[in-house]
């Protein structure tokens, strides 16, 4: 019997698993995650958090799922060393698991601070979630004037920190290491837009910042910032990146550089090993060269192609990157390739006070877009990267 290891439950593996047993009632299928829950989304948690979404609507998948479909679910266990010439991998549990196939569908670890009290949050998991509505409820019992929190972050998950803070009416600063949100992306008038919308909701936003200090006992009571200024913070909500874990890969050989290198199949150049979801660097035929998409939607569609293609219905993987969020009501979406240093012209396409777009091309073919406030032309610019190529 063929035997199938996936090393991650998240959407990419859950959705590869699915793909396989549709095709292959007979096929073992073993899938590895670290958590202790089976696999919930991600997208949904900071409406967790602001309880439009109750708990249990947060999980996709309940355990009786992966009995009824004949896949087992290892939870709360780690990979600890995949063996390529002897096909398996070895486990937190000191177990030795063979495969035949192996997914690899880790994602990457949330970027931590040093420093660490009661009162920082992360949003990256379910129990994220469940720390930052406890930390929340407890502020919100404090007296008005001493409700505060903080940010350190410029990116998606500062985004969703302001979107709760402001949620709960607790008054917050947002601290970024770079001159503006998403400053290595968006031009300066981008920046300035989404800069002027925290504004105008009564917050401040302090740039070029290094690690602030965390000042406090056993709670977080206030972070320091490099000119010494000290701002009260309750909460303090961190979104600085993710980090893949190379060291595994580079102890079994699997060639990776920002994420696991795969072709547009999803396989790596080591046969039955493939990669998907948010560690794949794979090749992206829409765009032509080989990508890192993060998101929720990429790691869902690569997970079901991945599976098809484990099953033996050998299917190259094709989208638009997609990935919209907001600011404080502000609608944001990232369309395909955004990376600047590997275009050729950013053009334009809007720019008023409140309102962004800008394009971009490499080759004189348009590979990726984005939209703030005015996000109208979304389908019509999807289509358009989508075909250009």
């Amino acid at each position: 019997m063929l035997n199938i290891l996936i090393i991650g439950g998240g959407i990419a593996g859950t959705a590869a698993a699915e793909e396989v047993r549709k095709r292959d009632p007979q096929v073992s299928i073993t899938i590895i995650e670290d958590e202790q829950h089976p696999c919930y989304s991600r997208v949904l948690l900071p409406h967790y958090v602001k309880a439009k979404v109750v708990r249990d609507k947060v999980f996709i998948r309940t355990p009786a799922w992966y009995v009824e479909n004949n896949i087992e679910l290892m939870s709360g266990v780690r990979v600890l060393e995949i063996d390529i010439e002897n096909r398996f991998v070895r486990t937190s549990e000191d177990r030795e698991l063979p495969f035949d196939k192996l997914l690899i569908t880790t994602g990457g670890e949330i970027s931590l601070l040093h420093d660490d009290l009661r009162g920082v949050s992360y949003l990256r998991t379910v129990d994220d979630a469940d720390h930052l509505k406890s930390l929340i409820s407890e502020v919100r019992t404090l007296k008005p004037q001493a409700r505060c929190g903080a940010i350190y972050g410029g990116g998606f998950m500062a985004c969703e920190y302001a979107n709760i803070f402001k949620h709960f009416e607790i008054p917050f600063s947002i601290i970024m290491r770079g001159q503006g949100f998403w400053s290595r992306i968006l031009s300066e008038h981008s920046q300035g837009v989404l800069a002027d919308q925290v504004k105008q909701h009564g917050a401040k936003i302090y740039f070029n910042e290094p690690m602030p200090v965390l000042l406090g006992e056993d709670e977080l009571a206030a972070v320091k910032l490099k000119n010494g200024a000290e701002l009260p913070a309750r909460i303090l909500g961190v979104g600085i990146g993710l980090e893949i874990d190379h060291k595994i890969f580079a102890e079994a050989k699997i060639p990776s550089e920002r994420g696991v290198l795969t072709n547009e199949y999803l396989e790596t150049t080591i046969s039955g090993v493939y990669a998907a979801g948010d560690v794949a660097e794979f090749t992206d035929t829409v765009v032509n060269r080989r990508v890192r998409y993060a998101n929720w939607m990429n790691a869902q569609m690569q997970g079901r192609a991945v599976g098809a293609t484990m099953a033996g219905e050998r299917r190259a993987f094709r989208l638009v990157s997609s990935y919209a969020t907001n600011l404080l009501g502000m609608h944001i979406v990232f369309l395909g390739d955004i990376n600047r240093d590997q275009t050729d012209e950013i053009r334009v396409g809007l720019a008023t006070e409140d309102a962004s777009q800008e394009l971009f091309f490499r080759d004189g073919k348009l590979v990726g877009a984005v939209l703030i406030g005015d996000v109208s032309q979304r389908a019509v610019l999807t289509q358009h990267i989508g075909k250009s190529l």
